[in-house]
């Protein structure tokens, strides 16, 4: 009676991790479409969780810092430490701005990884952003500009408008 029970608690358990293996597989399979469909459509918002500074450790950021890509608009919100070498006086506007996007390149490697570089510019400087976004929506940004050091953000991409 003993290995019965314990057959039928292993065949249970069993069953149970089956079931939210297919579910999770699921979730993947939805939010990497949702991905795809997101960076197709050149509207999307990556939501910041880490900086890393050129020179310095990394941070969290615990405010609503982000990137978001409006089809040819782009809305820079993001915190800046670093080394800046030429600025308007009081610091200027630093990351924080809405602009056209001049350039837009996109690729996707075999593994659902997309790469994008962006520019822009604004009446303080130009921009080359460089987004690697993963298909689960797990991001990676990374600044460059004339006029300051190159800078590097983790985040996520928001999935829900």
């Amino acid at each position: 009676m003993k290995k019965y029970l314990i057959s039928a608690v292993i065949l249970v358990a069993m069953l149970t991790g089956c079931a939210t293996s297919a579910e999770r597989l699921e979730r993947q399979a939805r939010e990497a479409a949702m991905v795809k469909e997101a960076l197709q459509n050149r509207r999307y918002t990556i939501d910041i969780h880490m900086m890393h500074p050129l020179r310095g450790r990394a941070v969290n950021v615990t405010s609503n810092y982000s990137v978001e890509v409006k089809g040819d608009t782009l809305v820079s919100y993001l915190p800046y430490f670093g080394r800046a070498y030429q600025v308007p006086y009081g610091g200027g506007k630093g990351l924080n701005f809405i602009a056209p996007i001049t350039g837009y390149q996109s690729e996707t490697d075999r593994k659902g990884t997309t790469r994008i570089m962006l520019t822009s510019e604004n009446e303080e400087d130009s921009y080359l952003y460089v987004l690697e976004v993963f298909s689960n929506g797990e991001s990676s940004v990374e600044v460059q500009s004339r006029q300051r050091d190159r800078i590097y953000y983790t985040g996520r991409m928001n999935l829900w408008p």
